[in-house]
């Protein structure tokens, strides 16, 4: 049963609901709050959406900051998966607010498996995180982005096309890469200029999130998103960014993926420090063997303490 929503299990639903017709008559019969509800007609709208908990996350946000600040004054740029050794991330990426509102918009129990750690503004190229991160059935994958400092305009803050994640999933392939070839050469210069020429097609403009310290952003997985420019090099821009899947699901990266290969994840599991099977109508599906070793290895290199 996904929490706040009568009678949807996970293998029943087959697309998330903010993608999917009817959602006003899921969420009517969803057991919910009004704030949750309006979350979830928000990132239907717009692919992205702000949960604002007033002060409740501020002590928190100060938490992650102090817990994580080692790394950048040792000179990291940004820092991977700090949440094996950060019980504040940890604290963060299972708040229950978090993951009720996610329930309501997709149907499915979400769990995070990923996160990442900036002081500074990305400036990272737009994209979807589809290209990425992407699951069988699709769009059960999104990004929380959690503002650690107020977000100053000329940090570099968070820039956003509303309304894009309903544009057709842009590949590889179609970007003009031939199957099998993909490189961060060949990313950078094919998928970019693809992306933005989806969107100017489209007619969509960006907008950019001035979030204040404690508010969320939450977008969906196809929602062409990335850094703006950093105006002022002295200002920072301290934030912590999860990313989640959903259960009974396939995971895998379609930037690395062929039509005859998929290239399927063991996401892990922040929640427990393990990691996630992929499955498909809730039995496991095959993960090639490299893949599996490498998730082993991972874990034991990071030392993952016990919840």
């Amino acid at each position: 049963m996904v929490s706040g929503v009568k009678g949807a299990s996970a293998g029943a639903v087959s697309a998330p609901w903010i993608e999917a017709e009817g959602l006003e008559d899921r969420l009517a019969q969803a057991d919910a709050p009004e704030a949750h509800r309006a979350f979830a007609r928000d990132l239907a709208r717009d692919g992205l959406a702000i949960i604002d908990l007033g002060d409740e996350l501020l002590e928190l946000c100060s938490r992650i900051d102090a817990e994580t600040r080692h790394h950048f004054e040792a000179g990291a740029t940004r820092v991977h998966d700090a949440w094996r050794r950060s019980p504040a991330i940890r604290e963060m990426a299972t708040h229950p607010e978090i993951l009720a509102r996610l329930a309501l918009a997709y149907g499915r129990k979400p769990f995070p498996f990923q996160s990442l750690n900036f002081h500074r503004g990305s400036q990272q190229d737009v994209h979807a995180d589809t290209l990425h991160f992407h699951a069988e059935p699709a769009g059960f994958m999104c990004g929380v982005w959690l503002a650690l400092e107020d977000v100053r305009p000329e940090a570099g803050p968070l820039v956003y096309y509303p309304g894009s994640h309903r544009l057709p999933v842009l590949t590889m392939a179609q970007a003009g890469a031939a199957e099998g070839t993909t490189t961060v050469a060949n990313y950078n210069d094919l998928y970019g200029p693809a992306i933005l020429r989806q969107l100017a097609e489209g007619g969509f403009e960006p907008r950019l999130a001035v979030l204040k310290k404690g508010q969320v952003a939450v977008w969906a997985a196809n929602l062409a998103h990335g850094g703006s420019r950093i105006a002022d090099p002295d200002t920072t821009r301290r934030s912590l960014v999860l990313h989640y899947y959903f259960d009974d699901c396939v995971y895998y990266t379609p930037m690395l993926s062929t039509q005859d290969r998929q290239a399927r994840r063991l996401p892990a599991d922040i929640a427990t420090g393990g990691w996630r099977w992929p499955r498909r109508a809730g039995r496991r599906v095959t993960v090639p063997v490299r893949q599996l070793a490498a998730a082993i290895a991972y874990r034991l290199t990071r030392r993952t303490p016990r919840f």
